[in-house]
C-alpha cells in the first residue's frame, strides 16, 4: 500500500534525475572543444511500482525515475576503421617527407640559373671529353677534363654523405618515436587498470574511456593497431599479430645499433627488449622511417653504381689510350685509370643471374699491385672514386689517354688491334694510332670515352676487354647473361631511369598522401557524427530537462500544499 507521502518521494526522484540530466547536458557543452571527448547522456528508467488497489483488482502505481547509468557515445567499428585507416596515412605522410629531402639531394634543377645537380656534373664532364676528342693536344683542354672530373666525383661524395645524413636523421625519427610508443602503452596500461578498478561494480568510466580511445588514436599514428575489448573493460592492443600492452601488461619497444660498413652507418632494428625479437610495425609512421632507410640506401647503391661505371668501364677504356707524356718511346704512357689508384684495377662483379655459383650483392673487385683482393660496395665503392693522383699532380694532364690505339672491326664485329703495317697484334702489343712525337694526339680514344655516356655496353665500340671490366658478360648468340653496374645502359640513360623512378614514386606517394587525407577526414567526421557534442542537440535537451525539473517542483509544491490541508486543516470544522 502506497503510503502518504509517496508522491512526494516520487517528484524528488524526478526532480533529482532532470538535474542530473541538465548536468550532464552542462558537461557536454563544457568538453565541447576537448580532443577525444565523447558524448555523454544518461539513461533514466522508471522505479519498481507499488501495489494498490483499484475497483477492479490490484493496480500498480509508479514510485518515479532513477538514473541507470551515464553512458558515452562511442562506435568501436568506426574507431577501428580509423586506427586503420590513420595508420596508413601517418605512412605515407612520414615517406612524403622523406622523398622531399632525397629529391632535394637528387635535384638537377637550377639555382640562380647554374645548374647544381648531378646531372649537370656529369654532362659538363662528358663536354670535357667531347673538347678534348677534337683538341687533344691542348693542356687547358686537358685541365678542364681534369677539374670537372673532380667536381663530378666530389658532388658524389657529397650527395651520398646527404643520403647518410638523412639515414641518421630516419633513425633519429625512429628513436623519438620508440619513446613515444613506450609512453602510449604505458599509459593504457594504466588506464586499463584503473577502468577495471572502477568499473568492477558496474559504473562506466567514460573520461577514462575516453583518455584511453585518445592514447589508441596516437598510437595508430606510429604503428598498426587493432583493438580488443575484453569483458573487464580493459583494452588489449595488438600491432601485426604481437600484443603491445593488455589489461595486466605490456612489452617495451627497443632499438638495437649494428655497425653497418657498406653504407659508413649504425642500423638500429626494432625489437621487443623484454624477448628481444624483431618488431614489424607493419603500417604507419614507423613502417615509413624503416623503409625510408631502405629505399635511401638504395640510392647509396645508385651513387655506388654511378661510381662503379667510371672505376671499371671507364678506367677499362681509359686504359686503351695513350698519354703525351713522352714516354714508351715517345708513344706516351698507357694503361693508366683514370680513377682510384694507378696500380689497381677494377673489374663489376655481378653473379644474381648464375644460379650455379649463388647469389652475392654485386661489387666492384679491387685488385691491387700484390694481387690482395678486395671487395667495393656502398659508400666504400664511392670512396674509391678520386681522379688518380698522378694525374692530378703537377704536369699529370699529361697522362690523359686521349690518343687511341690502331684498332679495326672484324665483320663479326670483334675489335682488334694492329701495328702500324695493319697487321693484327696482341691487346698487349697495341700501338697509339699516331707514331710519332709525344705532344701530338689524336684523341680518337676520347671520342670512345666521350660516347660511353650516351651509349649502352652493346652499341658500344669496345673491346672485350673494356667488358670484362665492365662485368658485361654475352652467350654464344650475343645476349647478355651478365650486366654491368649500369645494367648494360648507357650512363646517363641509367641516371635518367633512376630519376624517373624517384619522380614517379614522390608523386605517387603525395597521391596517396591526399587520398587517405581525405579518407581519414570523412572516417573522422562519420565518428565524430555519433560521438562528438551537437550544441542543437544539447540546447534541446537542456530546455527539455530544465521544463522537466520545473514540472517536477510545481507538482511537489501542489503536493505539499494538499498535505498541509490535510494536515493543519482537518479537524478544525466548528472551532
Amino acid at each position: 500500500m502506497r503510503s502518504t507521502f509517496s508522491g512526494l518521494n516520487t517528484m524528488v526522484s524526478g526532480i533529482q534525475a532532470h538535474q542530473l540530466a541538465l548536468d550532464t547536458v552542462g558537461q557536454n557543452l563544457s568538453n565541447d572543444s576537448t580532443e577525444g571527448y565523447s558524448r555523454q547522456s544518461v539513461n533514466l528508467v522508471a522505479t519498481k511500482a507499488l501495489d494498490q488497489s483499484t475497483l477492479y483488482g490490484t493496480s500498480y502505481v509508479g514510485t518515479g525515475v532513477n538514473a541507470a547509468s551515464i553512458t558515452r557515445a562511442r562506435d568501436i567499428f568506426a574507431d577501428k576503421h580509423y586506427w586503420n585507416e590513420n595508420s596508413t596515412k601517418s605512412y605515407y605522410e612520414e615517406r612524403q617527407n622523406n622523398y622531399t629531402t632525397i629529391e632535394d639531394i637528387f635535384n638537377d634543377s637550377q639555382i640562380n640559373s647554374e645548374d647544381v645537380g648531378l646531372k649537370s656534373s656529369i654532362n659538363d664532364f662528358w663536354s670535357s671529353w667531347q673538347e678534348l676528342s677534337t683538341a687533344a693536344s691542348d693542356n687547358d683542354t686537358r685541365i678542364n677534363v681534369r677539374d670537372m672530373a673532380i667536381t663530378m666525383t666530389d658532388k658524389i661524395k657529397d650527395m651520398a654523405s646527404k643520403v647518410q645524413s638523412q639515414i641518421t636523421s630516419n633513425y633519429g625519427q625512429l628513436q623519438a618515436d620508440v619513446t613515444d610508443v613506450n609512453k602510449i602503452t604505458d599509459q593504457i596500461l594504466s588506464l586499463n587498470k584503473n577502468i577495471v578498478q572502477l568499473e568492477a561494480n558496474g559504473g562506466m568510466a567514460n573520461d577514462l574511456r575516453d583518455q584511453r580511445d585518445k592514447l589508441v588514436d596516437d598510437l595508430s599514428k606510429y604503428v598498426k593497431t587493432d583493438v580488443i575489448i575484453q569483458s573487464d573493460g580493459s583494452y588489449t592492443v595488438n600491432s601485426n599479430g604481437s600484443t603491445l600492452v593488455d589489461g595486466k601488461s605490456k612489452i617495451t619497444l627497443s632499438l638495437q645499433a649494428e655497425n653497418n660498413s657498406e653504407y659508413g652507418i649504425t642500423d638500429y632494428n626494432l625489437i621487443f627488449k623484454e624477448t628481444g625479437t624483431i618488431y614489424n610495425p607493419a603500417d604507419g609512421e614507423m613502417k615509413a622511417v624503416q623503409d625510408n632507410v631502405a629505399e635511401n640506401k638504395s640510392y647509396i647503391d645508385k651513387l655506388a653504381d654511378y661510381s662503379a661505371f667510371f672505376l671499371t668501364t671507364f678506367n677499362a677504356q681509359h686504359k686503351e689510350g695513350y698519354g703525351i707524356d713522352g714516354a714508351n718511346n715517345g708513344a706516351g704512357s698507357t694503361d693508366i685509370n683514370f680513377f682510384g689508384d694507378t696500380t689497381n684495377t677494377y673489374n663489376w662483379v655481378d653473379d644474381k643471374n648464375s644460379l650455379a655459383e649463388g647469389y652475392e650483392k654485386a661489387y666492384v673487385e679491387k685488385t691491387d699491385s700484390t694481387g690482395s683482393i678486395e671487395k667495393l660496395r656502398g659508400i666504400n665503392l664511392i670512396n674509391e672514386l678520386s681522379v688518380n693522383k698522378k694525374i692530378t699532380a703537377e704536369g699529370g694532364t699529361d697522362y690523359i689517354a686521349a690518343k687511341g690505339a690502331n684498332k679495326t672491326t672484324d665483320a663479326d664485329g670483334k675489335t682488334y688491334y694492329t701495328d702500324a703495317s695493319g697487321n693484327k697484334v696482341d691487346y698487349a702489343d697495341r700501338i697509339p694510332t699516331k707514331n710519332g712525337t709525344a705532344d701530338e694526339a689524336d684523341g680518337s680514344n676520347a671520342v670512345t670515352l666521350s660516347t660511353l655516356f650516351n651509349t649502352s655496353l652493346n652499341e658500344a665500340a669496345i673491346s672485350d676487354t673494356v667488358r670484362n671490366a665492365a662485368g658485361q658478360v654475352l652467350d654464344a648468340n650475343g645476349n647478355v647473361i651478365k650486366q654491368s653496374s649500369t645494367g648494360n645502359s648507357s650512363l646517363n640513360d641509367y641516371y635518367a631511369d633512376a630519376m624517373a623512378v624517384l619522380g614517379t614514386a614522390s608523386a605517387t606517394t603525395d597521391d596517396n598522401v591526399t587520398k587517405m587525407t581525405s579518407i581519414v577526414t570523412q572516417v573522422d567526421n562519420s565518428r565524430q557524427s555519433i560521438s562528438g557534442v551537437n550544441w542543437n542537440e544539447e540546447l534541446t535537451n537542456m530546455i527539455k530537462f530544465q521544463q522537466g525539473y520545473s514540472a517536477c517542483t510545481r507538482v511537489l509544491t501542489t503536493m505539499d500544499e494538499m498535505l498541509d490541508k490535510l494536515i493543519n486543516s482537518t479537524g478544525t470544522v466548528g472551532r
